[in-house]
């Protein structure tokens, strides 16, 4: 059957379509993505891109991605050549226990086997490898416990891509979607598996400060700063299992009761 498009798909697609009409030398620095409509999973969408301006070391495009005529998504990306500067410093540190010290493939073992059987369908539906190294929000609201609006996962693209920094970012950008908006919904003891509640996506930043590959694991530490008027805004930060941050993630999205 057909089903609501991810909407990381979408947004990484915009990346890969803005970033091949720039020169290679130049580099994404920033995604800045609106969700218009929701997207089908199976039929084309056709991303249009527009130059809005090619500086000395910065570019800038916006895209539109359409699907059966209507826009659903537009996206202004940035791009730049990098400058050479001794400044440099990051506040967020790794502090998760290391991908490779967890057991199994849905972290902690105790997670039980609905915990195991969501993490599998996750992997097959989304083509990643992802570990958490502790409950995600999803499992500590079981039967509507209140819990602090933070997880974490340990992520990556199940299969070795290109060595080609443009689908690295667009991988990085899909990545950054999955579960950030759920963060969110730990002090209202709820999920999104709950009937009662209806969700969508509205947009979804993100800003890259150093080269990554997108399948080697990255650590996205995700943490809901903000619900009110049937809004969630969610903060990530993505690092590497070295402890560089690689990129920043802010999403805001629908969240209410459902009228159904």
């Amino acid at each position: 059957m057909p089903v609501r498009a991810f909407g990381g798909e979408v947004a990484g697609q915009s990346v890969m379509a803005a970033g091949r009409t720039v020169p290679s030398s130049r580099s994404i620095h920033s995604a800045h993505a609106h969700f218009l409509r929701p997207g089908i999973s199976d039929e084309d969408v056709v991303y249009g891109v527009r130059t809005v301006r090619d500086g000395g070391s910065y570019s800038t495009r916006q895209v539109e991605a359409v699907q059966r005529g209507e826009v659903i998504l537009t996206m202004t990306a940035s791009f730049h050549i990098g400058d050479a500067s001794d400044m440099s410093h990051q506040v967020p540190r790794l502090s998760a226990i290391p991908v490779d010290e967890l057991a199994g493939a849905a972290g902690p073992a105790d997670h039980g086997d609905e915990m195991s059987s969501w993490v599998r369908w996750l992997q097959q539906r989304q083509a990643i490898d992802l570990v958490f190294p502790s409950a995600p929000v999803r499992e500590r609201v079981r039967g509507g416990r209140s819990t602090d609006p933070h997880q974490a996962l340990w992520l990556r693209a199940s299969d070795t891509l290109p060595d080609d920094a443009l689908t690295h970012a667009a991988a990085v950008t899909y990545l950054a979607d999955l579960l950030l908006l759920s963060t969110g919904l730990g002090p209202h003891g709820q999920a999104f598996t709950d009937d009662s509640l209806s969700f969508a996506s509205l947009d979804h930043t993100v800003w890259f400060h150093e080269a990554t590959r997108a399948d080697e694991w990255l650590l996205h530490d995700m943490e809901g700063s903000r619900v009110g008027h049937g809004r969630s805004l969610c903060r990530g930060t993505m690092l590497s299992e070295s402890g560089q941050l690689v990129a920043t993630v802010m999403q805001e999205g629908v969240i209410r009761q459902s009228s159904r």
